[in-house]
């Protein structure tokens, strides 16, 4: 199975590289001076406020949700797949790979629809906060959806890589029927090293565990204590991030609002990615970001998330001066193709 946007980003170059949705790596060397691992699942317990049976770990996100997706299956709990447009493409495709009966709900500016089609032996897969949109559900939303899954014998897994960046507290999220998988690859991304996990509902994690002892080999240990000491200094790795992505999302303001005739922008705050429209006929997502591929500017058209409208662009992986660059060329694109319509 080919995934489109993996393709499309090892394919394409440009001197103005906003691809991606994390943030810049954080040199090992410099994690290391943040002091002293612990252990690391012992870290993920206080994090969280869960017990070890709520938890396992995994080398990443994706490997998380097909881990999950597995167990639900192998538990006999899977009748249909609900899932959202736009959304990540490996999110979107998993389903097809099980060979599973699937629903797409279109979404634009809330997530709350998913309480609507919740159905019994239905799993619920989606990423929260959205990518590309960024919208999400907040905590109370999530026990009311936790609520619902219990009551109508169904789950959900969700991909909770970018909550961070909007949510602080991450005790007290729901267990029952939900399962939620994350990993250091964005808020927390390393050089050269990555770890994942996984919590949620104790029976799903239990087969989980199960599914990654077949499949997959332990994680290395080395990776878990880089890991370890970026958890717990959670408050630094914060404010690092904030101080990449503040700047440019003041910078992407203060250009777009020039030419706000021509242009729509989904963005939540503190998110790493925002979501760009041209607000003019015949422009879509595809012919948008080959027209900035030709101006020396690399984005994400729409189509690999589901709807060909925009295209994402990386706010935590370019300094302020190419980001400035980069959205300068992005609006003035924008506007001579919608003055020509």
């Amino acid at each position: 199975m080919e995934i489109g946007h993996f393709i499309w980003l090892r394919t394409h170059r440009a001197r103005y590289d906003v691809s991606s949705s994390g943030v810049k790596p954080i040199p090992l060397n410099d994690i290391v001076k943040l002091g002293e691992a612990g252990n690391f699942i012992d870290d993920l317990v206080g994090i969280y406020g869960v017990d070890r049976k709520n938890l396992a770990i995994t080398h990443g996100t994706q490997e998380g949700n097909f881990a999950a997706l597995t167990a639900l299956r192998e538990l006999g709990r899977i009748d249909n797949v609900v899932t959202v447009i736009p959304e990540y493409e490996p999110i979107r495709v998993l389903p097809k790979f099980f060979h599973l009966r699937q629903t797409e709900l279109n979404i634009k500016e809330s997530l709350t629809e998913l309480l609507n089609h919740i159905e019994r032996d239905s799993v619920l897969l989606f990423s929260n906060p959205n990518n590309p949109l960024g919208i999400f559900l907040g905590r109370k939303l999530l026990w009311e959806l936790s609520d619902e899954l219990r009551r109508r014998n169904a789950y959900a897994v969700i991909d909770s890589i970018f909550l961070e960046f909007v949510e602080s507290n991450l005790r007290d999220l729901p267990m029952e029927n939900m399962v939620f998988t994350f990993s250091t690859s964005k808020f927390y991304t390393m050089s050269e090293a990555k770890v994942g996990w996984v919590i949620g509902d104790e029976n799903v994690i239990r087969e989980v565990n199960g599914v990654l002892d077949l499949v997959s080999p332990l994680v290395i240990d080395l990776n878990l204590r880089y890991a370890s000491i970026l958890l717990r200094n959670r408050n630094w790795v914060r404010e690092r991030n904030l101080g990449i992505i503040i700047p440019n999302v003041d910078i992407m303001r203060r250009i777009t609002h020039e030419v706000s005739d021509y242009v729509d922008i989904s963005y939540v705050e503190y998110m790493p990615i925002l979501y760009i429209r041209a607000k003019c006929r015949g422009i879509s997502g595809n012919i948008l970001a080959n027209k900035l591929l030709t101006r020396d500017v690399f984005t994400v058209p729409g189509q690999y998330f589901g709807r060909d409208d925009g295209i994402r662009v990386g706010l935590g992986s370019v300094t302020r001066d190419d980001f400035e660059n980069a959205m300068k060329i992005i609006t003035n694109v924008i506007n001579e193709v919608c003055r020509d319509k």
